[in-house]
């Protein structure tokens, strides 16, 4: 598919690659930003540091938040990860 889209749009193979990997880490971070904003909205927080504080003044149990808590940490580590990736590919 690759060498069709090369000769068909006359466009380098490695200009495909590069305008394809920024494509996919654009989406890539759209969809952590969504998936950390349905857990902190499930919590009222909008962050992992949102949630540990509610969590370090008792407003939630930590068997009330445990895996979200976790999931939030990942998430927010991972969207990091991308948006360094991103900023090196612009």
């Amino acid at each position: 598919m690759l060498k069709e889209v090369e000769k068909d749009l006359h466009i380098p193979k490695d200009k495909i690659i590069e305008k394809g990997v920024k494509y996919f880490l654009e989406i890539e971070l759209r969809n952590i930003g969504i998936e950390i904003e349905k857990l902190a909205a499930k919590h009222s927080v909008d962050s992992f540091e949102g949630l540990w504080n509610k969590l370090e003044s008792g407003e939630v149990s930590e068997s009330d938040c445990f895996d979200d808590l976790s999931k939030l940490e990942f998430l927010e580590l991972e969207k990091e990860k991308v948006s360094s990736l991103l900023k090196k590919a612009e």
